[in-house]
């Protein structure tokens, strides 16, 4: 096995210690099998007279993991560039049930930084010790998960990947951001309705006029400034088609939800135009 690449051209900081993203989701898998092995040997049943139940119990316990490992495997099939149509095809559902079955996960998968370690935890030096792990039990194979990495199959690309993966973190960290912003500003309409006049009849009372068209008017001021978060979002998602092309089919998606949220959101400050005036 070649040595481990050189990264100290690499840049700074968490990035340093990530490879690329198809490294990571293959490492992650590494390591979510190995969970599998561990649970399915605390499976076999070596208490005499265990609890009713105990051993469905714990076969259910082991189905969830499995259950982990397929969408561990999706993701990792994702990174390396299998279309939805060849994952669908492999899993004998159709494309559009096999998007709706796993796109989350795999959206979930970029949200996090497309990486599964903490961001002190340098990815080869687990994949290293998951190889001494397998090869306990298969000697034949002393590097079997690091074999398999590109950074260890092209010398050098730890850095290149490194750089690469600088502008997406800070398209990320953009996008979390912006998500923070939403959520404020759906707290504050939640509390905008909760308070507003909407269940009191309409008076001829000037005070009662004034009070709902103040709170129509609030109200369409918070649509409209999440419409704007909502085009932000969508803004970073196509950035991010460009900075991730691997999952690009992943963030038009994104791109398009958020662009539908903020027309509807639009349209519903401009039924409101005419309430507060």
């Amino acid at each position: 096995m070649p040595d481990a690449p050189d990264a100290s051209s690499a840049p700074a900081g968490p990035e340093l210690h990530r490879l690329s993203p198809r490294d990571e989701s293959r490492v992650a898998l590494a390591l979510t099998l190995r969970q599998l092995a561990d649970a399915a040997l605390d499976a076999v049943p070596v208490v005499p007279d265990p609890e009713p139940g105990e051993l469905l119990r714990v076969a259910l316990r082991l189905q969830r993991r499995v259950e982990d490992v397929v969408r561990e495997a999706v993701v990792a099939e994702r990174e390396r560039g299998t279309t939805w149509a060849e994952i669908g095809e492999v899993a004998g559902v159709t494309r559009q049930s096999a998007h709706e079955k796993w796109y989350g996960d795999v959206h979930a998968w970029a949200a996090i930084g497309r990486s599964a370690l903490p961001p002190h935890l340098r990815t080869l030096d687990v994949a290293a010790e998951a190889d001494d792990r397998y090869a306990r039990l298969r000697p034949d194979r002393p590097h079997a998960v690091t074999s398999g990495l590109d950074a260890v199959r092209f010398p050098g690309s730890h850095a290149y990947e490194a750089s690469l993966r600088v502008r997406g973190s800070a398209l990320h960290t953009r996008r979390t951001e912006l998500d923070a912003r939403a959520t404020r500003l759906n707290d504050e309409y939640g509390a905008l309705h909760a308070r507003g006049p909407a269940n009191a009849p309409i008076s001829a009372d000037p005070h009662a006029i004034d009070a709902h068209r103040g709170h129509a008017d609030a109200v369409r001021a918070n649509r409209l400034a999440i419409a704007d978060v909502h085009d932000e979002i969508a803004g970073v998602y196509d950035q991010l088609v460009t900075a991730e092309p691997s999952l690009a089919e992943e963030h038009r998606t994104q791109s398009d939800w958020h662009r539908n949220a903020s027309a509807q959101a639009r349209g519903y400050a401009d039924l409101l135009n005419g309430t507060g005036r």
